[in-house]
């Protein structure tokens, strides 16, 4: 895998604050963060091993991050770190409804590199590779993603691609050629709007499956779309009590991910992501706070859902009776 991982400095505040005004929270989190670190920490919780390929600052910020990941689990073997910039760092506002607002700057996110060959290949015997967006707003990140996309194909394993709201946004060209080199794509009903010229989610996945690029759509509390035996579904939500939809996309991510390699179908993998995101949004943080299984199968027993989908959330619960830690 690889992503951005970064310091989340996090903070409950009553409300956004005018322009001028001093807005105190009663206190400050730290936690893991970032989306390849989030997304790692997530499939971690699904029993996959995961290698996160990335750059921290040789800062404590980024001991604190490397030990972090580390300790859940995590293959941080390939996580360089670097004096030449600090650790990537985000302050997080998160309002009462459970929205949140970034500040901050990837720091030496932006120095991820070439991986060094000793012979080998550096990423073992991987039969999949996840790759985000925000690694190709950089000339080292980018040549790191074609490095992995290249060294999977020649194992004969997949690629998936999360595409993220800025790099939509700052390189759409760019990353629609690269969609279209991937087994998968992940978009937010905004990130497709950025790359297809589309505003209604349903034209924009149409307009992404045309161009041949495979994706999954993210649409929070109104589910997701999918291609599923040659049709496009809507896969529904789960009603939760959202307090911080930090890191949300990206336990939906992980937990498709893991449904793709454990070989299930699009739609079970699709509703597990589903009932991720919706448990994601009921707990404070990301990374390593976000949730555990326990939570993912609370979250798909609370309550029924309309027929064909009730099938699907039964078959997904025996699924998940046979995945352990």
């Amino acid at each position: 895998m690889l992503g951005d991982i970064n310091a989340d400095i996090m903070a409950r505040v009553k409300s956004w604050p005018e322009p001028g005004q001093e807005c105190l929270a009663e206190r400050l989190e730290l936690h893991c963060g970032g989306v390849g670190a989030n997304c790692a920490l997530a499939l971690r919780q699904w029993g996959i091993p995961v290698q996160l390929i990335g750059c921290v600052g040789k800062d404590d910020l980024g001991g604190f991050l490397v030990n972090t990941l580390a300790a859940n689990g995590v293959n941080v073997k390939q996580a360089r770190r670097t004096e030449k910039a600090m650790t990537g760092m985000l302050y997080i506002n998160v309002t009462p409804d459970g929205q949140r607002t970034f500040f901050g700057s990837r720091g030496a996110n932006q120095l991820v590199r070439r991986l060094p060959y000793g012979g080998a290949s550096p990423l073992g015997s991987a039969r999949a590779a996840s790759l985000m967006g925000y690694s190709f707003l950089d000339e080292g990140g980018e040549a790191a993603a074609q490095q992995i996309i290249a060294a999977v194909r020649r194992q004969k394993g997949w690629v998936s691609l999360d595409a993220g709201m800025e790099p939509s946004k700052k390189i759409p060209a760019k990353l629609l050629q690269v969609a279209k080199t991937v087994d998968l794509l992940f978009v937010s009903d905004q990130e497709a709007t950025a790359l297809t010229g589309y505003r209604k989610p349903e034209e924009a996945f149409h307009s992404l499956l045309k161009l041949g690029i495979p994706a999954v759509m993210k649409l929070g509390k109104r589910g997701a779309l999918i291609l599923d035996d040659g049709s496009v579904r809507r896969v529904p939500s789960f009603a939760v009590r959202a307090v911080d939809s930090t890191g949300a996309g990206d336990a939906f991510t992980a937990a498709f991910l893991q449904g793709r390699l454990r070989g299930w179908s699009n739609a079970e993998s699709a509703l597990a992501a589903n009932a991720a995101g919706a448990a994601a949004a009921g707990v404070i943080g990301a990374g390593e706070r976000l949730p555990a299984l326990r939570q993912i199968k609370r979250v798909l027993s609370a309550g029924r859902l309309k027929k064909p989908w009730e099938a699907v959330r039964l078959r997904v619960l025996r699924l998940l009776s046979g995945v352990s830690r």
